[in-house]
């Protein structure tokens, strides 16, 4: 099989879809418009519309298909690229901190540019610029930027503040042949009104997901920029994952969208990678066999977890000629291997023979295969003296895994507020109540772990630049 550049063509086909849409935004806006209202009637002797000093016979009344609504739309898809520019020239260094939290490095540049257009996206409408909660977006309408447009442009946009990103299924379309999608977490339908057609998938099927930032356009909704298509298959792995977001942030959709929106791209970005991980074409029907296997078995399973183990898989066939001499004995052994790695519930040997129909034993053989295929041969031995199979039976610290989560909020936090020693120390008192109640904490010095999470918290806002 190929080697193990497997990520990097799994990266490369979910930046597809972005790339033409990209190209369309990257258009420069044109100054010394002329206002008029949408619903004018031009006189052929009259200046045109369009701002170019001409009269309306000499220039788009030439092409008679020209009228007033799309130019509006195309100053509208002008004025999208307007915005994004106006973030990553006025806050460039924030943009790449928040891009820093997405595992970028090794992947294409195709994938950093297509993570860029959503992560760009919410900074203009989500994140703050100051204590008082101004977002760019309100800094734009007040910038000379603002000027440019046509009143009835501005009255499009003006509807767009606090715009936040959305998760739908789209449905099918409408008479006038618009996109339909339904909100997954509100249940609201929302018809979409394309600037562009590359605003929209080339190809959709009814029952995938769309994930990006529809903002209002008249009595309907408009694609900001543009949407991430995802297979209808990995609609309900997603939609929990993303909900799980919203349990651990208590706080209404729209608002936690918003707050825990690098956890939500996150969830959004592994379930793609699953979904083409899924087509990848293996050398042999058996080591394709193995992951339609996990695939099957593992309904629930995150997406994180399924892509560590492919990532196993691919590994062991890369260095090895041997084919399974089971399917499902190699896939439970996958799905073994990789939850202890991620430390996820359920991967207790035993519960995932019984699963996938197989004896315990032949899973754990199966699993030390791998980790011997992952080592270097020279650092075998080394490796198996240091190993003991009892490691397969330790369970993670659910302290330590809500610690984690907690650091995530309040990196959301204080990117949005800043640094606030009472809101700080309630953050942290929430935390410890909530853990205490859980019973995370009967051999914790909670004093100890109180200053802990304060200097932790001190730390991120360091890091970031601000002090």
């Amino acid at each position: 099989m190929a080697d193990c550049t497997v990520a990097m063509f799994v990266w490369r086909e979910i930046y597809s879809c972005f790339s033409l849409c990209y190209d369309t935004m990257n258009i420069t806006a044109r100054p010394n418009r002329r206002k008029v209202g949408d619903d004018m009637t031009v006189s052929r002797n009259a200046l045109c519309p369009c701002g170019s000093g001409k009269k309306y016979k000499h220039c788009c009344g030439k092409k008679e298909a020209v009228s007033i609504s799309s130019l509006i739309d195309r100053e509208l898809i002008e004025c999208m690229n307007d915005m994004r520019q106006f973030v990553l020239q006025r806050y460039e260094r924030e943009a790449e901190e928040l891009l820093d939290q997405f595992p970028l490095d090794e992947m294409p540049e195709e994938l950093e540019l297509g993570v860029q257009i959503m992560a760009v996206n919410w900074m203009l409408f989500c994140w703050p610029v100051d204590e008082t909660g101004q977002t760019i977006f309100s800094a734009y309408r007040k910038s000379r930027h603002w000027e440019r447009w046509r009143p009835s442009v501005q009255a499009h946009i003006e509807r767009w503040e606090g715009a936040v990103p959305s998760l739908g299924e789209f449905i099918g379309y409408d008479d006038d042949n618009r996109p339909v999608v339904r909100d997954l977490l509100t249940g609201e339908e929302k018809i979409v009104h394309l600037l562009t057609s590359d605003q929209w998938p080339s190809v959709i099927e009814t029952g995938d997901v769309v994930f990006g930032f529809l903002v209002p356009y008249q009595d309907v909704f408009t694609c900001f920029t543009a949407v991430f298509p995802l297979p209808a298959s990995g609609k309900d792995r997603l939609l929990r994952a993303i909900q799980q977001e919203g349990e651990w942030s208590g706080q209404p959709s729209a608002l936690w969208m918003r707050d825990r929106f690098v956890a939500v791209l996150s969830d959004v970005v592994l379930e793609w990678l699953w979904q083409f991980a899924k087509q990848f074409k293996w050398d042999d029907p058996k080591q394709a066999a193995v992951i339609r296997e996990l695939d099957e078995n593992e309904p629930e399973a995150p997406a994180a977890l399924l892509n560590q183990a492919f990532a196993i898989w691919a590994i062991y066939c890369g260095k090895t000629s041997r084919l399974p001499y089971s399917v499902p004995v190699y896939a439970a052994a996958l799905r073994y291997v990789a939850g202890h790695l991620m430390k996820a519930e359920g991967s207790e040997v035993e519960d995932i023979a019984d699963r996938y129909d197989v004896m315990p034993e032949d899973v754990r053989s199966a699993a030390l295969d791998f980790f011997l295929m992952a080592v270097d041969d020279e650092d075998d031995e080394q490796w198996l003296d240091d190993w003991e199979e009892d490691w397969f039976e330790e369970e993670g610290d659910e302290l330590d895994a809500r610690i984690n989560e907690w650091i995530d909020d309040i990196d959301l936090m204080l990117m949005r507020e800043g640094w606030d020693e009472k809101r700080v120390n309630r953050h942290i008192d929430r935390a410890i109540r909530s853990w205490r109640n859980e019973g995370l904490l009967e051999e914790v010095n909670e004093k100890e772990l109180r200053k802990e999470l304060r200097d932790v918290a001190w730390e991120i806002f360091t890091d970031r630049g601000f002090i």
